[in-house]
């Protein structure tokens, strides 16, 4: 369930760091969710005819869902590894490096085998802002941040049971 929380955070910190680049880069605050939904519908979803409400709609789905798979995926990787009590700034650091990680996954593996038509449509600054930096800068480490604040997994004060007081 943390998992899933902390995708849902990291993921909306993310979608609103990808709307104000596109829109400051391109003028087009549409660029992400139409990009979403190109990777299931086509390049269709980047004219300028295809419908809002369906782009609107197929690309937070889309993002939502992989907010919340990559939010699962970074929690059960610290679990297995017994990184969920890690420092603070490692902590960050596991958030950045697997931020990055998503982003050269998703966009330099996986989408140009799922959608090859679309590897080149994306200016490199457009890469820059909207990829690498706001994956490394924003979404790993609010997934980060979120294992930080809530310390899922960690027992807090594990010696004191409920009958017990606290003068003891």
């Amino acid at each position: 369930m943390h998992g899933a929380r902390a995708g849902l955070v990291a993921g909306l910190a993310l979608g609103v760091v990808e709307i104000t680049a596109s829109t400051l880069l391109h003028g087009d605050p549409r660029l992400p969710f139409d990009f979403a939904a190109a990777i299931i519908v086509g390049p269709e979803a980047l004219t300028p005819a295809f419908p809002l409400v369906a782009s609107l709609t197929l690309g937070a789905v889309i993002h939502v869902l992989l907010s919340i798979l990559f939010g699962t995926a970074f929690l059960a990787g610290l679990a297995l590894t017994f990184q969920l009590s890690a420092r603070p700034w490692l902590m960050l650091l596991y958030g950045m490096l697997f931020g990055v990680t998503v982003w050269e996954v998703d966009f330099l593996a996986v989408l140009p085998v799922i959608a090859p038509e679309l590897t080149g449509r994306l200016d490199l600054a457009t890469q820059l802002w909207n990829g690498i930096v706001s994956y490394c800068l924003v979404y790993g480490p609010v997934l980060a941040a979120y294992v930080i604040w809530v310390r899922p997994g960690m027992l807090d004060r594990w010696w004191v049971s409920e009958g017990d007081s606290e003068e003891a």
